[in-house]
């Protein structure tokens, strides 16, 4: 293979008159489903769930981030393109990468190059078809991409393609990222907020902006070792809205860090009205999703098989008094079509309306199976002010939701501070209609309410379309981590986004206990009076004391949840 080094004259394209649209038009590149390997055959299976013979221990090595990313992952960079960088605190604009450089062998290319700087925004559209088995690599070069907060309409925009890989992480082998920027190489994981080879941080500039929006067709790509930050709408958009006929499947997100959002932490797939694509194959591990204006995770138009697992995702909908939207105000949200999708060993904290929502969606034309639903088992689900899980009514047929040993605590009704009209459940778990298919097993829980609206106080027998056995009220400890920069016992429904009026509710202006901690642009604050009123902005009194920068080390520690969220080693 030759070598190819290209360094282009700078690129610079602002204001909004040049055409840089943040959104991409399908270029229906839709293939035949390919299998979900990434690199040589298959992704590397250490630290991420393998189950073992009876008897048998792993073998010593590698664990956590270190096993899912290895240096040397990648292979060698043989072919590499460096794209110009930003003039000026300007953007890069391609929004047809492939037409801008016809002399490159896209089909060969080991790695795309985006040159250390501030960059107002990042488009790159139409990228290559690639097999999954030999990517091109999208990585940082020579320090820190940041793209955000120079006031511009969209952030990192990335539109088509497939085999593609955008990956912030210093891999010397691989000559990805850089040294100076390690994120939570080698699992470590304190304080590694704007330690990222690739950083979107808007300051909250702009109200309606997502971090990373992926559409224009893009498919069978992967992200990595990326941190996002202080957007004013989700982290990560991935979507090509109004085209049935587009595809993104087999899509692999882990070691993110999305935090401080003004609204999702992930939003997949389109909630707009049929025709809408599938989205199918996804993987979501090892990503620390904390600290969302509304939910942390919402997936919608859900099929095939697709796994959310060992994931920390909360608090969520800390801006619940003055959410975008009523109702924007859980923690995670599912929509589905057809297939299985399966939600386990995740740790979720914090919701102001139904912790986790679960919908069907019926869509003509879709096929289904007798094993079509979504599993919820063997989560932490803690600290939300009205229903734990509501199983709405299902839609489409067959379809199961199965709620199976989580661990449920820390239930507390306060929904009716914002929402005049709210009354308490009087149950944990929600049926939506008798058609709604549901299994609720083997959890245990601590609230005084019922488990559930069905199968008695403990959610246990039999009724139409419902099953439920195991299921214990018992004492559940709280879940403790490395060093998450708040204390031990937190209840995380004493975060919230600082807010003058809730505007969800009747307008009325807010006011704060003592201790009650808010973030505010970003900085964390604590209420040092008896009550912070609507008229103590933070920052600009002493009713509101800045705390320290939060340590976000939200590892396991040992005992009953050293399996749950990044586990004990991340």
């Amino acid at each position: 293979m030759r070598t190819l080094l290209v360094t282009l004259v700078l690129l610079s394209a602002c204001g909004d008159d040049d055409g840089a649209d943040a959104s991409f038009d399908a270029s229906g590149d839709a293939e035949a489903p390919l299998d979900a390997d990434r690199r040589d055959g298959e992704r590397p299976d250490a630290g991420r769930d393998a189950e073992l013979p009876d008897g048998e221990s792993p073998d010593a090595g590698p664990v956590g981030v270190t096993a899912r990313s290895p240096d040397g992952r990648f292979g060698e960079a043989m072919e590499t393109l460096t794209l110009p960088g930003p003039m000026d605190g300007g953007g890069l604009y391609l929004p047809d990468v492939q037409e801008r450089y016809p002399d490159t062998d896209w089909a060969t290319l080991d790695r795309l190059y985006i040159p250390a700087g501030h960059y107002q925004f990042i488009r790159l559209g139409n990228l290559p078809d690639r097999d999954p088995a030999d990517p091109l690599i999208i990585t940082n070069l020579g320090g820190q991409v940041r793209v955000g907060g120079l006031d511009f309409h969209y952030l990192f925009a990335i539109g088509g393609g497939s085999g593609w890989v955008l990956s912030g992480r210093y891999d010397p082998l691989s000559a990805t990222g850089d040294a100076a920027f390690p994120g939570h190489r080698d699992n470590q994981y304190a304080n590694t907020a704007g330690t990222y080879g690739i950083l979107v941080d808007d300051d909250l500039f702009r109200d309606g902006l997502s971090g990373i929006s992926i559409g224009g067709g893009a498919t069978q790509f992967e992200v990595e070792f990326v941190e996002i930050r202080e957007v004013g709408f989700a982290g990560m958009s991935m979507k090509t809205d109004d085209d049935g006929s587009a595809t993104m499947r087999d899509v692999w997100l882990h070691d993110l860090y999305i935090h401080d959002t003004g609204s999702e932490g992930f939003y997949i797939g389109s909630t707009q009205t049929q025709p809408q694509h599938t989205i199918e194959g996804f993987e979501i591990d090892h990503c620390r999703v904390l600290r969302t204006g509304t939910e942390a995770v919402q997936l919608g138009q859900l099929a095939g098989d697709n796994d959310v697992h060992h994931n920390v995702f909360g608090p969520a909908a800390i801006d619940w008094r003055a959410s975008f939207q009523a109702f924007q105000d859980g923690n995670l949200q599912v929509a589905i079509r057809s297939g299985t999708t399966r939600i386990h060993h995740n740790a979720f904290l914090g919701a102001a309306g139904s912790l986790a929502g679960i919908f069907g969606a019926d869509v003509a034309g879709d096929t289904h199976a007798a094993e079509d639903g979504v599993m919820l088992t063997d989560n932490y689900i803690a600290h939300f002010r009205n229903l734990g899980v509501y199983a709405h009514h299902r839609d489409v047929s067959p379809l199961t939701v199965r709620v199976e040993d989580n661990a449920i605590r820390g239930f507390v009704f306060d929904r009716d501070e914002v929402y005049a009209d709210a009354t308490p459940p009087g149950h944990l778990i929600r049926r939506g209609a008798n058609e709604t298919s549901l299994e609720v097993t083997g959890n245990r829980f601590d609230a005084t309410p019922a488990l559930c609206n069905v199968g008695g106080d403990e959610c246990n027998g039999d009724a139409a379309n419902f099953h439920g056995e195991g299921n214990v009220r018992e004492t559940v400890a709280p879940m403790a981590f490395r060093d998450a920069g708040l204390p031990a016992d937190f209840d995380y429904l004493d975060l919230e986004m600082w807010t003058d009026v809730a505007t969800r509710g009747t307008g009325m202006p807010v006011s704060y206990p003592r201790d009650q901690r808010v973030m505010h642009v970003g900085v964390l604050y604590r209420c040092d009076r008896d009550a912070c009123m609507s008229t103590d902005v933070p920052g600009a009194t002493d009713a509101w004391e800045m705390q320290p920068a939060l340590v976000d080390d939200v590892r396991s520690t040992p005992g009953a949840y050293a399996d749950v969220g990044l586990g004990i080693d991340g």
